[in-house]
């Protein structure tokens, strides 16, 4: 290339840059031409960025107190490890949502956003922060997810809105760009990861507790994998065999127990002429009295686990893992053993596994499982008592472990709309407040509990039984809070339970009838396995080695239930909150509420009732 042609190609070019560089003749400086692909690339890294702000802003609902709580006790070095872990965490999700490539930027987006949108939700319907045993819960409590969702649908849109919003914040261009650029944000793909391991640290350390007020896009994430981890790994150790004998002299042919759901104590009202009640206060002369009583914990997976394997309060989180189950007890007692689940379908413990901790080795000593198909959910505990009064029928000794349907929210779906007494309820009202959930429990009580204890007693024949009636946990009826299954602080009302007891045997009613008057104020789920072990025909001497006072004598314990995880899967510590038995829970709303025949509803509520 010629001198003259270089020269002119260089002219050429430096006229081009002034041309873009340069403002022309008569052209104020602030007027030149600017790069517009510059510009609004700005503009959108700015959107972007108040959009994660947004996000987090939305998502961080428990941040400040956290703070303000560590300042106002003094705890300065946990404020600093906590805010680090936040730092952390930001730089991280920063990293998350500018990779290079759409790809992994989707593939961090999804989870971290349907992160934050769970911590919300579960929030939202309790007023608590997600925890590892509140996790747990709802995993072995997911035969009931359909319940849930239709109970707190409200929520469920704002939930998907919040998702959306997430995946789109860290997902939408501008992505890093420039090889170099490029090159390193590739290299910190990972980055997201280690928030996460450190709250899972932090968790583990702290026998899980910790994880208030982390950051929602981390926590639950790290939350579910210790879960996973422990359901998955905790192993299943070796249940004991039964080493004690029974005597079938003075025992009843036939025990029954049945376990009812989210059944408050002060609800159940055994006052001859009361309006709320009136079936089962008819039948008051028929029971002995236990309640109001405490539950063993308040979700109904721990308490029914506590019951049916057998577990003593003395040593809870070992006990509930190596104890014969209340069937081996049953059965070296030479009871045939009958279990009649009302909550769940087959269909639903194929898909969803078994309810309430229930493993197949467990299902081993049990000699005849109901699970109730064959009928729509408001009529599955009457389907119940038919099954009873078949199995009673027998010549054989039987025990029997019954969990009913009673009173699960939403709690429109355990009555039919035929039986609406009280109103307006959440579905004919449409709305969930106070008021209307209490007139729904009403319903919901006069129906699985007061009309089922009159056609229980006339249809079955009861005359070679004992049963012993409880319920799971009790229910928290304030709207914004969770109804039970609080791990940590929860209200006493979830541990309230009605306790109440039958026997056909003159005899043992009076041992009963003793027995309440000794433990009134006092009476807990803890009793009820040593008095069916008593009642099956174990020595009280062999008894009294594992457990404390069955419901024969005063219990020497405050009433007290768990919350939480009993597997000792974190700790063998409990988490035991005090329910005092001799005041009164009930809610003025509940007090007032006058029964009175109202029309039928027509809801979509009903409408997914039928199974």
């Amino acid at each position: 290339m010629s001198d003259v042609t270089v020269a002119a190609s260089l002219s050429s070019t430096h006229s081009k840059i002034r041309s873009v560089a340069m403002p022309a003749a008569g052209e104020r400086a602030d007027q030149a031409p600017v790069d517009h692909h510059s510009r609004w690339g700005v503009v959108a890294l700015c959107v972007k960025l108040i959009m994660i702000a947004g996000f987090l802003a939305i998502t961080s609902f428990d941040f400040w107190d956290r703070v303000g709580n560590l300042v106002a006790n003094g705890r300065f070095t946990t404020l600093t490890s906590f805010l680090a872990i936040w730092g952390l965490a930001m730089v991280a999700l920063l990293f998350a949502s500018f990779q290079p490539r759409l790809v992994t930027r989707l593939l961090w987006a999804v989870p971290l956003a349907l992160s934050s949108a769970a911590a919300w939700l579960y929030f939202k319907a309790s007023n608590a922060d997600l925890s590892v045993f509140d996790i747990l819960s709802l995993w072995a409590s997911r035969n009931s997810v359909g319940e849930a969702a239709s109970f707190y649908d409200r929520l469920i849109w704002p939930a998907a809105a919040i998702m959306a919003f997430g995946v789109a914040s860290l997902s939408i261009p501008p992505a890093a760009k420039g090889a170099r650029l490029s090159r390193w944000m590739g290299r910190m793909a990972w980055l997201p990861m280690l928030p996460i391991l450190i709250i899972a640290a932090v968790v583990y350390a702290k026998d899980g507790g910790g994880s208030s007020g982390m950051p929602k896009q981390f926590a639950p994430l790290a939350l579910s994998a210790m879960a996973a981890e422990r359901i998955m790994t905790q192993g299943a150790p070796e249940r004991r065999s039964v080493a004690w004998n029974a005597t079938t002299q003075n025992r009843p042919r036939d025990i029954v127990m049945i376990i009812d759901e989210s059944v408050r104590g002060d609800f159940v009202d055994l006052t001859p002429g009361n309006s709320h009640t009136p079936r089962i206060a008819a039948l008051a002369g028929k029971f002995v009295n236990f309640g109001p009583a405490v539950s063993g914990g308040d979700c109904s997976v721990y308490s029914n686990a506590i019951l049916r394997l057998a577990a003593s309060r003395r040593d809870l989180a070992h006990s509930v893992n190596t104890n014969p189950t209340i069937w081996q007890y049953a059965k070296k007692a030479g009871y045939r053993t009958v279990y009649i689940d009302a909550q769940s379908t087959a269909k639903a413990v194929v898909v969803l596994g078994n309810t309430n901790f229930m493993t197949a080795r467990e299902k081993h000593d049990i000699d005849r499982t109901y699970l109730i198909d064959d009928v729509a959910m408001d009529h599955a505990d009457l389907r119940l008592i038919e099954i009873l009064r078949g199995e009673l029928a027998g010549s054989q000794p039987v025990f029997i472990y019954a969990n009913k349907n009673g009173a699960h929210f939403p709690y429109d779906w355990s009555y039919p709309p035929s039986e609406a007494v009280y109103g307006p309820t959440v579905a004919s009202a449409g709305q969930d407040t106070v008021a209307t959930r209490i007139a729904s429990y009403r319903n919901a009580i006069r129906w699985s509990v007061d009309y089922f204890m009159q056609e229980l007693f006339e249809r079955a024949d009861l005359s070679n039984t004992a049963m012993l009636y409880t319920s799971d946990h009790g229910q928290l009826l304030k709207v914004g809070e969770s109804t039970h299954c609080t791990i940590f602080n929860p209200d006493p009302r979830v541990g309230l339970v009605p306790l109440m007891a039958y026997a056909a045997d003159q005899a043992l009613r009076a041992r009963f009838a003793a027995g309440a008057a000794a433990n009134r104020g006092k009476a807990s789920h803890f009793q009820i396995v040593p008095t069916v072990l008593e009642l099956m025909g174990y020595s009280p001497a062999d008894i009294a080695s594992e457990y404390d006072e069955s419901l024969f004598a005063a219990t020497s314990h405050p009433a007290q239930f768990t919350s939480g995880d009993i597997f000792g899967l974190f700790s063998e510590s409990m988490h035991w909150n005090p329910l005092d038995l001799s005041l009164d829970y009930l809610e003025p709303d509940a007090k007032t509420l006058v029964p009175g025949k109202l029309p039928a509803q027509a809801s979509t509520l009903t409408a997914g009732t039928s199974r």
